[in-house]
């Protein structure tokens, strides 16, 4: 015979709960919406109607889409108000792109991205989807916000080819950028420096050796499902997730230096740190003296190449409030070119996919602040046409 046991009522509560977990993991995941008692009671029609898709019945064929036509219309200015790029640069980006369109495939049993060889050209069906129609895809994706279903009007694509051809495409086109030149992300030349001061000095004269400056950008993201790696993101000031990047930008609208992809709980002066900003400015300013104006964010430390925007006080000299009046003016160039990214790339403004294999990148361009500063550099359109 065994011993009589006794519980008490928090030591049954908590075999509850043991018993409870241990029966919860066994089973396999199910949506919550598989679980409501409504979705259960609909018939497969109405189960149907209320898929956030659209059915191949209902697209024209991707040859005689939306897009196919826009962009067999050789229309400069329909192809930048769907991709930001005009014939010839999207020709450009276009040429490299096509060599890895045609010798890899997004379909694979793991799903991941394989030689055509592999897969068997005679084994599968033609591709209906062009090279120009991904790299369209994927530029358009970026220039709009919201649902994907909107790439299925425009593309003739279902939503499965959407998902599969965009994440192909993202792949393919950051892998086509990082062989340009014209794309990387690199400090300008001396002379280039000293355009970029002579630039700055003009608008504001206290500045005279400033040709740049900085500021940090949030970027919302899902939360993660493991906990641990959720708090790395998590924001407390503004209760929510982000990935943080840190963002240099010239007077003509180029991006020399950045960091990004850096959990949200890293303040931007470590994100400046961590990314190595602060010893490529002062590799810069040990060179030719160029100094970079930031904001109170970089303020942690007291370094020589940085002119830290802040409020005139009475204790400061003409010189020095001068300084910082100038330096608040200039800061706010930042927020011109931050904007300027953020409405040339609408997509970046969306809460982004938690992924962990590198698919979080961001393209950066020209953007208003060289009309400020680089006016010389501005063509007048219609001259050209006279």
């Amino acid at each position: 015979m065994f011993p009589a046991m006794r519980f008490s009522a928090d030591d049954l509560l908590l075999m509850a709960i043991v018993f409870e977990h241990e029966v919860i993991s066994t089973q396999s995941y199910v949506h919550s919406r598989y679980r409501k008692l409504f979705y259960a009671q609909l018939t497969e029609a109405e189960k149907r109607r209320r898929q956030r898709r659209i059915p191949r019945c209902a697209l024209l064929p991707p040859s005689a889409s939306a897009w196919r036509r826009a962009y067999d219309s050789g229309s400069d200015q329909a192809l930048i108000t769907l991709t930001g790029l005009d014939f010839e640069t999207f020709s450009y980006v276009l040429h490299d792109f096509e060599y890895y369109f045609d010798n890899f495939s997004p379909y694979s049993k793991d799903g991941l991205i394989i030689a055509v060889e592999k897969v068997g050209r005679a084994k599968g069906r033609p591709r209906l989807i062009s090279a120009s129609d991904a790299l369209g895809l994927v530029l358009v994706w970026t220039r709009t916000r919201g649902s994907r279903f909107v790439l299925e009007v425009i593309f003739g694509m279902t939503q499965t080819c959407v998902s599969d051809y965009l994440s192909f495409s993202i792949i393919v086109l950051i892998s086509v950028l990082h062989r340009k030149n014209d794309a990387k992300i690199r400090r300008p030349t001396v002379e280039k420096i000293q355009q970029y001061k002579d630039a700055v000095a003009e608008r504001h004269p206290a500045l005279s050796d400033v040709w740049c400056v900085m500021d940090g950008i949030k970027l919302m993201i899902q939360s993660a499902g493991d906990d641990e790696e959720q708090n790395c993101y998590y924001n407390g000031w503004t209760c929510d997730h982000y990935v943080n990047a840190v963002l240099v930008f010239c007077p003509d609208g180029t991006i020399p230096i950045c960091c990004y992809n850096v959990p949200g709980t890293v303040h931007d002066s470590m994100v400046a740190i961590y990314g190595n900003i602060y010893n490529k400015l002062e590799d810069v300013f040990q060179r030719c003296g160029g100094r970079c104006v930031v904001d109170s964010a970089f303020a942690r430390n007291n370094y020589t190449f940085l002119i830290k925007s802040e409020k005139p006080a009475v204790d400061m000299t003409l010189e020095q409030m001068n300084l910082a009046v100038e330096a608040t003016s200039m800061q706010q160039s930042a927020e011109w070119g931050m904007r300027a990214f953020q409405a040339s790339f609408p997509r970046v403004k969306d809460r982004i996919e938690f992924e962990e294999i590198g698919q979080r990148k961001l393209i950066v361009g020209i953007n208003q602040i060289l009309n400020v500063y680089m006016p010389s550099l501005n063509v007048n359109v219609n001259e050209l046409y006279e």
